[in-house]
């Protein structure tokens, strides 16, 4: 999908008390289309400091991948709608979440979750590799 395309992802949000944005596929939706090529992430936002601080730690950050790339989003927590734009980039761009996880974020911010997902995801996938090091 190219900028401003009518295949461009189409971020929504319900203003309901936490906010629910989504974006892209649904997992159901990926795994159809990808197969075991689909993977899903999640951070609770009980790990998120900011949503602690606030005592607003129900909800997540949800982020559907395939192949790596970023395919579809859902994030419910109470600044959503305003959370979201982050991961639409990250579809629209064909981006990989390896990739979203180079970007720095604002400490501590809910968007903040978005990056601790794409850390951990990145971290994980080091670790799966791990076996390709040389070591002395």
């Amino acid at each position: 999908p190219g900028k401003g395309t009518l295949d461009s992802p189409v971020p929504s949000c319900i203003f309901t008390d936490p906010e629910l944005a989504r974006v892209g596929m649904t997992v159901e939706q990926a795994e159809a289309a990808h197969g075991t090529d689909t993977d899903v992430w999640r951070l609770d936002l009980t790990r998120n400091d900011r949503a602690r601080a606030d005592a607003r730690d129900e909800g997540s950050v949800v982020i559907v991948t395939a192949k790596g790339r970023v395919v579809g989003a859902h994030v419910l927590a109470p600044v959503a709608g305003e959370t979201i734009h982050e991961l639409t980039l990250a579809i629209q761009h064909e981006l990989k979440l390896d990739e979203v996880a180079e970007a720095l974020h604002v400490y501590p911010t809910y968007g903040g979750a978005i990056g601790q997902v794409a850390t951990e995801a990145a971290y994980e996938k080091a670790l799966r590799l791990r076996w390709l090091m040389k070591r002395r």
